[in-house]
């Protein structure tokens, strides 16, 4: 889940540390093309991709959008999420502006992986993919 400021209707600020585990609110997408994921679906700490029939792109959201629904972000501060695919096709990552790949490039079919969003610089963000 995201934590963010109260200003942006989640419940915490986001610090380093402060767990992963938490009440997980699924969104399920049954798209079956590339996506980009939005800062919305990733909030609720479960993101599971249901419609894929071929291998797909998941392209993250820019690391300015990230970094706008989550103001009180220090660099060096982190939020995890999982990302999940139920299909027999696997999912791509791909960066958007802003943003640095780290960890699998992939997310294997009929599986998931738990991505974290690390706050680099004042405009910049690292998704690593575990």
């Amino acid at each position: 889940r995201i934590l963010t400021a109260p200003a942006t209707n989640l419940p915490e600020v986001s610090r380093a540390g402060l767990g992963f585990i938490g009440a997980l609110q699924r969104t399920a997408v049954a798209t079956d093309s590339a996506v980009t994921i939005t800062v919305a679906q990733m909030a609720g700490g479960l993101l599971q991709y249901t419609g894929f029939t071929a291998g797909r792109a998941i392209t993250t959201p820019t690391a300015a959008l990230i970094l706008a629904a989550a103001p009180d972000m220090d660099i060096g501060d982190s939020f995890s999420f999982i990302l999940s695919i139920t299909t027999a096709f696997a999912g791509t990552h791909t960066a958007g502006v802003g943003v640095t790949l780290s960890g699998r490039a992939t997310t294997p079919e009929s599986s998931w992986s738990i991505v974290t969003v690390t706050k680099l610089t004042a405009t910049t963000v690292e998704w690593n993919v575990t």
